[in-house]
């Protein structure tokens, strides 16, 4: 049998089906399982949903051998369907529908958690802060699960979040507010404004310690769903 570092998702989900429960080795290749569909995950989040296929209004096959002219032929709609979802898997799917069992921090201490590869550290020496945060815009993942929790405000916008995801941060009420139309400006009325608004802190996970507690929580509540999958990916 193929190491299970080796194995793809489907034949990590046909060993799960395989094992009986409570195996040692069904138990490991669950883990597995887990770990690639998070990567699917993030690979989705940071290299294809910014793909941006499109729709074309010509056929990409109709006018071949035709010489380098505009093409003319009609629209190739199961073409054109299976370019625009090729990269949209079922694995991604997968992936997509198992981390909805979890909170939106869960979800956020996962995927930053599986972001990290401390192997590839020798890849790229950091020496700073700013070699850190432009090798993360490059797409570096060559990070220790400290040098991801430092950085996690940069890795959740890259992820698809938003500035202010999972950080508490409710909608004003402004009708609170007695708001005026005044041209002069005023900074006691600027001030009594901003004071509605709460204040938060400037990252999801205070340490490294509690991005690790939460991803381990949300992973030990994954585990049994992702042996769900596998008996409906049969």
């Amino acid at each position: 049998m193929r190491r299970l570092e080796l194995m793809g998702i489907s034949e990590l989900q046909a060993l799960i089906r395989r094992e009986p429960e409570g195996s040692p080795l069904r138990e490991r290749a669950v883990k597995r399982c887990l770990d690639e569909l998070l990567e699917v995950e993030i690979e989705w989040r940071i290299d294809y949903r910014h793909l941006n296929l499109g729709f074309h209004k010509g056929s990409t096959i109709s006018g071949l051998g035709e010489g380098r002219g505009e093409m003319t032929g009609q629209v190739d709609h199961v073409g054109e369907a299976a370019e625009h979802y090729r990269y949209a898997c079922r694995h991604r799917h997968m992936a997509r529908a198992l981390l909805a069992h979890v909170t939106e921090r869960q979800r956020m201490a996962l995927l930053l958690a599986a972001y990290a590869i401390p192997e590839q550290r020798w890849a790229l020496a950091l020496d700073d802060d700013r070699q850190r945060i432009e090798a993360i815009k490059q797409g570096h993942r060559g990070l220790t699960l400290g040098q991801v929790c430092d950085a996690q405000q940069l890795i959740l916008l890259r992820l698809g979040w938003s500035a202010f995801a999972g950080w508490n941060v409710p909608q004003p009420d402004l009708r609170a507010a007695r708001w005026s139309l005044a041209p002069v400006f005023s900074g006691a009325r600027q001030r009594r404004r901003f004071a509605m608004l709460p204040q938060y802190g400037r990252q999801v996970f205070k340490t490294r310690k509690a991005l690790e507690r939460s991803a381990e929580k949300a992973r030990a509540a994954l585990l049994y769903m992702v042996g769900e999958q596998s008996k409906i990916a049969a």
